[in-house]
């Protein structure tokens, strides 16, 4: 098994909520020690492990002393700050000694340590950030959610191909239907380069399904969603909102009603997988050599270990393999402004 790196100080809960999610990754068997590799200051993830009652020998440290805080740039964490748990542990992945990263820090900081220190995958010229979300019928990938807010055409163009054989690879759905986001389901809807994407893809050997508007998405007609970085952001942080919002509604709404404690628990219980950003650990930064996945800031435990589910499973499905035999030697086609 190819080793795992985990920013053991990033996040708002770090190291205590990261070391007891690896804790929690081991005990379900997601993950054994020795395929761990923990990046952050030494003496500070050494002590995160014992409160956690872990024996520190189990587990690589890398040493990791400069510590980020939420006032550095991705330029700060570079130039000021090189030896940042971000940066060392990409480094591993780029030397070949760990196949995955995996960090609830700074979004801009990793894609920049990503994109800067990995190179992008052969065929591909910008990477993209992708979530996966549960829709109603199937859980549905969203991408870009933030690493390129101006792509041109031909980086969603890739952003489909990569979401395609990322799904089809860790979901196992085959041929899984792309989409685009738009503003209408009507065929000349949307901006200049919408309408060109949407040409773009119809020449292509994807499932392609056209049109997708905010309405259809959690119908699970799609299961891949491909979208600008700014929208897609936006998106992302608007459905986590409106998740957490209607959880506190239906909760209170129960209590008032006089439901029975147990029976509240139990639906409560059977919703919140289905609408928890910690049911799949993070969103991974596709298209760069290596495996990196970007988890929420504010992550617990659980997102932590079902990150490191993910990326293994990631990682045994040769996704970036997929998606170099997706991208090699496929000429692009001419965009088509008219759709």
């Amino acid at each position: 098994m190819t080793k795992v790196v985990l920013d053991a100080v990033g996040g708002d809960h770090a190291p205590a909520e990261a070391i007891a999610g690896v804790f929690m990754a081991v005990q379900k068997g997601f993950v054994k020690p020795a395929d761990l590799v923990l990046t952050g200051p030494r003496d500070l993830v050494g002590k995160a492990l014992a409160d956690q009652g872990l024996r520190h020998q189990d587990y690589q440290i890398v040493d990791a002393p400069d510590l980020l805080t939420c006032g550095d740039t991705p330029t700060d964490a570079m130039r000021r700050k090189p030896k940042n748990s971000i940066a060392v542990g990409i480094q591993l992945v780029k030397e070949g000694k760990a196949g995955s990263f995996i960090s609830a820090g700074s979004t801009g900081t990793v894609v920049a340590a990503a994109t800067l220190g990995l190179r992008c995958l052969e065929g591909i010229r910008r990477p993209a950030i992708a979530a996966m979300i549960h829709g109603e019928k199937n859980p549905f990938l969203v991408l870009d959610v933030g690493a390129n807010p101006q792509p041109k055409a031909q980086h969603l163009v890739q952003y489909a191909l990569m979401g395609a054989a990322y799904y089809a690879g860790t979901i196992g759905q085959q041929d899984p239907k792309v989409g685009i986001l738009n503003i209408g389901s009507e065929e000349l809807k949307g901006n200049q380069l919408v309408r060109e994407v949407r040409g773009m893809l119809r020449q292509l050997p994807l499932n392609f399904h056209g049109n997708v508007e905010g309405v259809e998405i959690f119908s699970g007609d799609c299961h891949v969603v491909v979208t600008d970085g700014f929208t897609g952001n936006v998106l992302l942080k608007v459905c986590e909102g409106t998740a957490e919002f209607l959880l506190r509604l239906v909760a209170g709404t129960m209590q008032k009603a006089g439901v029975d404690p147990a029976k509240a628990r139990q639906v409560m219980g059977e919703v919140m997988p289905r609408v928890d950003f910690a049911e799949y650990g993070g969103a991974l930064l596709l298209g760069v050599e290596g495996i990196v996945t970007i988890c929420h800031g504010r992550s617990h435990a659980p997102a932590f270990a079902n990150a490191i589910r993910f990326a293994l499973r990631a990682l045994d499905a040769d996704v970036n393999q997929h998606i170099v035999q997706a991208a090699r030697g496929l000429p692009l086609p001419g965009a088509d402004p008219t759709g």
